[in-house]
C-alpha cells in the first residue's frame, strides 16, 4: 500500500500539466505534437517548462490536433496563477 505522506510536491506544479494530460489521452507524446504543429523537440520543451511563451499559431494548431475547444484555450494554455505569484 503507497503512503501518500511521504510523498512530496504534486504533478500540478509542473508547468502545463493539464496540456501534457491531454497529449496522452489522446494518444500522442511531446515530440509527435512539436512536430504536427512544426516546432523542434528543444523549442517544444521550453515551452512545456513554461521558459518561453506559446505562439498563436502553435496554440491554434494544438488546438486542432487535440480537439481543444475555443472556450478551453485558457485552461490548457494560460493556467490560473496562483494568489501572491504574478504573470
Amino acid at each position: 500500500m503507497l503512503n501518500t505522506s511521504t510523498i512530496r510536491g504534486t504533478f500540478r506544479q509542473i508547468p502545463y500539466w493539464k496540456l501534457r494530460g491531454r497529449f496522452h489521452s489522446c494518444g500522442y507524446r511531446d515530440q509527435e505534437v512539436a512536430e504536427y504543429i512544426g516546432i523542434g523537440r528543444d523549442t517544444m520543451s521550453g515551452r512545456m517548462q513554461g521558459h518561453n511563451p506559446w505562439t498563436s499559431t502553435e496554440i491554434t494548431a494544438m488546438c486542432e490536433l487535440l480537439g481543444i475547444r475555443q472556450n478551453e484555450i485558457g485552461e490548457y494554455f494560460f493556467p490560473r496563477v496562483e494568489e501572491g505569484e504574478s504573470a
